[in-house]
């Protein structure tokens, strides 16, 4: 919360505003206040989008000092190898004591002024552990609505070693928006609420509220 707090003052210096009247820092200012309702990090990631060519992307989600019990903090980093293919991958803490971090290739299939397709195949494992699950194959999506507001999420289908043993599909949907920013080294930074279904998840509602900052540098 202190990063967000110090990136809020930075904002005010420099008085950053939308183009509709409505400052940078109140729009963070609201996010803050909602954010403790956004903190249930439960490992979605990604979207229908390349990252590009040479570019670097990080995703953050924060559990702060574990509140929540079954929720997670994690990175998620793209880069860009060629305009549609991408290396990915996530770093991820559990609250359990724990840490899983997962690695693929994501390719860009579909690319239009609205919607962007792709699909990806990874693995993931515990740092502690041999057990590995296969990510494939999955399903990503991107849905631009106008130039700051996106829809985004995947569908994943969560495999054991053995193909034929599947824990089930993670679903995740996202609405993303991009602030009015850019440096000389950050190209954008979006800020996006998901409700997230882990493959594993059998709770008494579908979907986990989840939350990123999404930071794409040139």
């Amino acid at each position: 919360m202190g990063r967000l707090h110090w990136l809020v003052k930075i904002f005010i210096k420099r008085k950053a505003t939308f183009k509709f009247g409505i400052t940078v820092v109140s729009k963070i200012k609201i996010f803050l206040l909602f954010l403790p309702i956004f903190l249930i990090a439960s490992g979605g990631y990604d979207n229908g989008t390349a990252t590009g060519k040479g570019q670097f992307q990080l995703d953050l989600t924060w559990n702060p000092f574990d509140q929540l019990d079954f929720g997670q903090s994690y990175v998620v980093m793209s880069y860009g190898l060629t305009h549609r293919l991408d290396i990915h991958g996530y770093i991820s803490h559990h609250t359990e004591g724990y840490e899983t971090w997962y690695g693929g290739i994501f390719y860009q299939f579909l690319k239009t002024k609205k919607i962007d397709l792709a699909t990806a195949v990874g693995i993931r494992r515990k740092f502690n552990e041999k057990l590995i699950h296969v990510f494939a194959p999955q399903l990503l999506y991107t849905i631009r609505l106008n130039d700051n507001l996106y829809l985004g999420g995947s569908f994943v289908i969560v495999n054991n070693q053995n193909p034929e043993d599947r824990f089930g599909i993670a679903v995740d949907v996202g609405a993303f928006y991009r602030l009015k920013y850019e440096t000389k080294r950050i190209e954008s930074i979006s800020i996006g609420i998901s409700g997230f279904h882990p493959a594993t998840w059998k709770p008494d509602t579908y979907f986990l509220p989840t939350y990123s900052i999404n930071i794409k540098f040139k």
